[in-house]
């Protein structure tokens, strides 16, 4: 069993969507929070006697106030903890779901088989950077992961697929499951389009320091366009505000890279460089490409060998085609730099700092001021 609470505390300084059309969609200040709970339950049926091989994975999650996520106008969210569960309904508001229920079993030591309710964010991690659930990394999810994923990925659905370790520095997966959002709905319900998907990671070490990159492709078919810009992971809504969205179910696909290098030590303890880049259709996908660069590490001084620190920037190109068509949504770019404290092994308070020149249009430059407190058990 694993549990994590972690409360986020923002302020947009300057900058950002105000005036009268942002208050008809959105209702945040200029400050916001957000406190979220991360249950992780893990049963091996061997250990109950029952059969070998078998674990079953459940997950809880939920999470309750209101953040500056729309304040801030970017299209990569500047707080990552309030997008998830992704309940789409109660994106500002409290939130619960079962994000995860799945069974594997293995069918030997390599190979691996598994379905159910997927969490899908478990991907694209970097050890560095950090992934979608991460809670002591960045706050912005443009550093966690590819942006161009969030058309076909959604947080929760039903799904399943086989892993692989055929050797000690790979690892791989293939993957089908449905490309719309489930989480804190019946999955049995919404079915709007299917996702295959495959992973792969290839570690090694250069100079004797480790190192990996990550290669993932996506393919989505019969995926609603409505649904694409309803995700809450993506601000869209204020520049797709009162526009029909087309329903055509075009197909659609991304391709996305990570990759990091320690330069002195391992994630125990030293830094390194990381990267991230993706690349899609650009239609129906919102996001042409994304990237990210980035430096960070564990024990930045000689007296704090526990804290974590980053700093990176980001680029996000966004589609002028189709739905955004002549709506003057520009390139997005933005910065970030944190610095995470282990007051306790199982306690963290991290402080963060953005800046963020928005693609939606009439938004100004944003830079946005947080601390994060994470405990874990």
């Amino acid at each position: 069993m694993h549990f994590d609470a972690t409360y986020v505390f923002q302020g947009v300084a300057e900058g950002g969507f105000t005036g009268p059309l942002f208050s008809t969609f959105s209702d945040e200040d200029d400050t916001g929070h957000t406190l979220s709970g991360d249950l992780r339950l893990e049963l091996d049926t061997e250990k109950l006697g029952w059969w070998k091989g078998g674990t079953w994975m459940t997950r809880f999650h939920g999470r309750t106030g209101q953040s500056v996520v729309q304040r801030a106008s970017s299209v990569a969210a500047v707080n990552n903890e309030a997008l998830f569960p992704n309940v789409e309904a109660n994106f500002n508001g409290k939130a619960f779901a079962i994000t995860e229920l799945t069974y594997r079993h293995a069918l030997s030591e390599k190979v691996g088989v598994y379905g159910g309710l997927l969490n899908t964010a478990l991907g694209d991690d970097n050890a560095i950077a950090g992934s979608a659930l991460s809670h002591q990394h960045f706050l912005n999810f443009a550093m966690l992961y590819s942006v161009v994923e969030d058309a076909t990925v959604p947080h929760t659905s039903l799904g399943g697929g086989m892993d692989f370790a055929p050797s000690e520095n790979v690892s791989g997966s293939v993957s089908v499951f449905g490309s719309a959002e489930t989480a804190g709905v019946n999955p049995f319900d919404r079915w709007h389009g299917t996702t295959f998907s495959t992973e792969w990671t290839f570690a090694h070490k250069l100079a004797e320091r480790p190192g990996a990159q990550t290669f993932g492709f996506l393919y989505g078919i019969n995926a609603r366009r409505t649904d694409i810009a309803a995700d809450p992971r993506l601000v869209i809504i204020s520049i797709v505000l009162g526009l029909p969205i087309p329903t055509t179910e075009s197909d659609t696909w991304a391709f996305y890279y990570n990759a990091h290098q320690f330069l002195h030590g391992d994630e125990n303890g030293g830094w390194g460089v990381f990267a991230r880049w993706g690349i899609s259709d650009g239609n129906p996908n919102f996001v042409k490409q994304n990237a990210a660069l980035g430096v960070g590490g564990v024990g930045l001084f000689p007296s704090r060998k526990q804290d974590r620190w980053g700093l990176g920037t980001f680029f996000v190109d966004m589609s002028n085609e189709d739905l955004l068509k002549g709506l003057i949504v520009r390139d997005e770019f933005g910065g970030e730099v944190y610095y995470n404290i282990a007051v306790l092994p199982s306690l963290h308070i991290t402080l963060d700092a953005q800046v963020i020149d928005s693609a939606l249009p009439r938004v100004d430059t944003t830079w946005v001021f947080g601390v994060r407190t994470n405990y874990s058990f």
